[in-house]
C-alpha cells in the first residue's frame, strides 16, 4: 500500500510540473526590438527605431540653439570691443558699466547687457576661438530641418525573449563615436582625365550648381552677351561683329540625390561654390602698387600670372591695353580652375596688315649701308573667323573667310652688298605668317586650362589657316630642323620646328608646323620672308597656329618678348 501511495504521488507532481510550466510558457509572449548594425556589425539593440530618429533630430535642434545662442554671444563681444576704446576704465567690467551709462544705441546696449549677463568679460580668446570653431564646424545644422542616421546603418525589427537592450542615448553616443549622420543632398561628380581625377562636389540643392555654373559664364562672357545669347537676341553682324554661338562646361558632371555626412564640406551658397570651382582649395592674393611706367602686361609678368588672372581679378580693366593709374592699387593672385567653360565664337574683324619689307641688294653700294627706296604702308583685312576660347583663354582659331579692303605696301630698301648674307638685320624683321592673324597667346605667363598659369616663351600666331606658309623672320642659317615625338610615336612639346641662327646674337624659332619646306636643311642659309615650312598643329597645341619665339642665345633659357622687334 505504501509503494502504491509512493507511485501515485510521483505521477500527480509530474503532472502539475508539467501543466504549470505548459502554462507558463503559453502565457508569456516575445519582445519586438531593434537590432541596430553599423556597417554590418551589430552595437546594439533598441526598443524604438523612432525613439532613435527623433533622438537624431533632438540633438540637430540641440547644436542649431547652440549655433544661435553662440551667433548672440559674438555679437556682444564684437560690440563691447568695438565701444570699450570710447571709455578711459580700465578693467573689462568697469569699462561695460561705463558703456551701459553712455549715449549709445539701444541695439548696442541690448548687446552689452547681454554681455553683462553672460558674464562674457570671463571668456577667454582661446574659448572664443572655440565659440567660433564650433559655428564654423556645425554651420550646417542652420540650412536644414532633417538630419538622418550615418550612412551604414541597418535597423532590423526583431522578436525575442531576450531583453538585453541600450537606451537611446548610449546607441546615439556609439554611433556619432564612428560616423556623422547625414543630411540629404545632392552629390556632383565632375569627370576628369585619369591625371588630373575627378571632382566630387555636395550641394544642398541642384539649383546651387547649376547657378554656380551660371556666375562662372559671367566671368569670362560679357553679361550683356550673355543674356543675348540665352534670350536668341544677339544683333546680326552688319559690318564687324560677334555673336556666341555655343556655350558649354568640357566635363561630363553628373549628380545624385544622397545622404551627406555632416562632416563633408556641403555647399549652401552658389557664390561659395563658384569660388572654388574657379579658384580651387588654397586661395589667396595681394595687393600691388601701380608704379610710373607699369602697364598690366608687365605687371602680369612681373608677378608671373597671366593677363587673363589679372583682368578677373581686376574688372575695372576690360583690355591689356588698359592704362594704369600710377598710385593705384591692383590684385594679383591665380585662379585653380577644376572645370572648362567653353565660348564658342564667330567673328567679322577688321585686321591691320603689316606691310613687308622688300630687302634688295645693290653691288654699287657699299657693304653695310642702307637706303630706304619706298616706305612700308599698311593694309588692311576684314577676317571671319571661328573662335573656341577655354576659361577666357582662346585655344583654336579657325579662318573662315578673308577679304582685303585695304593692300599694304611694301617698305622697300636697297643693302649694299654683293651677296645675301647669312647674318640677319639687327633693325628690320620679317612677320613669320600671312597677315590676317590673330594672336591668340602672348609671350609671358598664361592661364592654363587647369591648375597654376604657365610661361608662354613666345607668340602664338593663329587665324591664318593650317597648312598656310611659315617665313623666316630674317636671314640666318638652320641649326635645328627637328621633328619631336615621344617613345609612342605621338608629337611632343615643339612638334615640327626649325631653329634658325641669325649670327648677329638672335635666333628664331618656328614651332608646331606641318610639315617642312622643300629644298632646306640643317646648315641652309635662308633670307628673310623666305617659305621654310607650314602651319600645323604638331605637338603641344590646341589647334592650328604657329608658336614663335626670338632668342639672345640657343637655348630656351634666352627667350624673349618677339614684339619688341616689331
Amino acid at each position: 500500500m505504501k509503494k502504491i501511495s509512493t507511485w501515485l504521488s510521483i505521477i500527480i507532481l509530474s503532472v502539475l510540473v508539467f501543466l504549470l510550466g505548459f502554462n507558463q510558457k503559453i502565457g508569456k509572449q516575445p519582445n519586438t526590438y531593434y537590432q541596430v548594425y553599423l556597417d554590418d556589425e551589430l552595437i546594439g539593440m533598441i526598443e524604438s527605431k523612432q525613439d532613435l530618429e527623433d533622438y537624431i533630430n533632438e540633438q540637430a535642434n540641440t547644436i542649431r540653439t547652440n549655433i544661435k545662442e553662440y551667433k548672440l554671444m559674438l555679437d556682444a563681444i564684437e560690440t563691447f570691443e568695438n565701444q570699450k576704446s570710447l571709455s578711459s576704465k580700465e578693467s573689462n567690467q568697469e569699462i561695460l558699466e561705463d558703456l551701459l551709462n553712455s549715449n549709445l544705441s539701444e541695439l548696442d546696449k541690448e548687446n552689452l547687457n547681454y554681455y553683462k549677463e553672460k558674464k562674457l568679460y570671463e571668456y577667454s580668446s582661446e574659448s572664443i576661438q572655440d565659440i567660433k570653431d564650433y559655428i564654423d564646424t556645425n554651420s550646417i545644422y542652420e540650412y536644414v530641418n532633417d538630419v538622418y542616421t550615418p550612412n551604414g546603418i541597418e535597423i532590423k525589427k526583431v522578436y525575442t525573449y531576450h531583453s538585453d537592450i541600450k537606451s537611446t542615448e548610449e546607441i546615439y553616443k556609439d554611433i556619432i563615436s564612428r560616423k556623422s549622420c547625414t543630411i540629404a543632398g545632392y552629390l556632383f561628380t565632375i569627370k576628369r582625365d585619369e591625371e588630373l581625377g575627378d571632382i566630387q562636389v555636395y550641394t544642398l540643392d541642384r539649383k546651387i550648381f547649376s547657378d554656380a555654373i551660371e556666375n562662372l559664364i559671367t566671368i569670362f562672357v560679357d553679361e550683356e552677351d550673355y543674356e543675348n545669347y540665352k534670350k536668341d537676341s544677339q544683333n546680326e553682324i552688319s559690318t564687324t561683329g560677334s555673336i556666341i554661338e555655343n556655350i558649354y562646361v568640357e566635363e561630363d558632371i553628373t549628380y545624385k540625390a544622397v545622404n551627406i555626412p555632416v562632416q563633408e564640406k556641403i555647399y549652401t551658397s552658389a557664390n561659395d561654390l563658384a569660388a572654388y570651382l574657379l579658384y580651387g582649395d588654397e586661395f589667396s592674393e595681394k595687393t600691388v602698387k601701380v608704379e610710373t611706367g607699369d602697364s598690366i602686361e608687365s605687371i602680369s609678368f612681373d608677378n608671373q600670372i597671366s593677363v587673363q588672372e589679372f583682368l578677373i581679378f581686376n574688372p575695372q580693366y576690360t583690355s591689356r591695353d588698359n592704362l594704369l593709374v600710377t598710385g593705384s592699387d591692383v590684385t594679383i593672385s591665380t585662379i585653380d580652375p577644376k572645370i572648362q567653360i567653353v565660348v564658342e565664337t564667330y567673328e567679322v574683324v577688321d585686321k591691320e596688315t603689316d606691310y613687308s619689307t622688300v630687302e634688295e641688294y645693290d653691288e654699287t653700294l657699299s657693304r653695310g649701308s642702307v637706303v630706304v627706296k619706298q616706305d612700308g604702308i599698311n593694309g588692311l583685312d576684314r577676317v571671319s573667323q571661328n573662335v573656341k576660347s577655354v576659361n577666357g583663354q582662346i585655344t583654336y582659331v579657325d579662318p573662315v573667310n578673308k577679304e582685303t579692303i585695304k593692300n599694304s605696301t611694301s617698305k622697300i630698301i636697297s643693302i649694299g652688298t654683293k651677296y645675301i648674307p647669312n647674318v640677319g638685320s639687327l633693325t628690320s624683321w620679317g612677320w613669320p605668317t600671312n597677315p590676317g592673324y590673330t594672336l591668340s597667346s602672348y609671350y609671358g605667363y598664361r592661364l592654363a586650362v587647369f591648375g597654376e598659369g604657365n610661361f608662354h616663351s613666345g607668340l602664338d600666331i593663329a587665324g591664318t589657316g593650317y597648312g598656310s606658309p611659315v617665313y623666316a623672320a630674317n636671314n640666318g642659317t638652320i641649326q635645328e630642323m627637328k621633328i619631336l615625338r615621344d617613345k609612342n610615336g605621338n608629337y611632343t612639346s615643339y612638334g615640327i620646328y626649325i631653329l634658325i641662327n641669325h649670327n648677329n646674337g638672335y635666333y628664331s624659332l618656328y614651332g608646331h608646323m606641318s610639315r617642312f619646306a622643300s629644298g632646306i636643311s640643317e646648315g641652309s642659309t635662308v633670307s628673310r620672308g623666305q617659305t621654310i615650312g607650314y602651319v600645323g598643329s604638331t605637338g603641344w597645341a590646341t589647334g592650328p597656329h604657329l608658336h614663335f619665339e626670338i632668342r639672345t642665345c640657343a637655348a630656351y633659357a634666352c627667350t624673349t618678348n618677339p614684339l619688341r622687334y616689331y
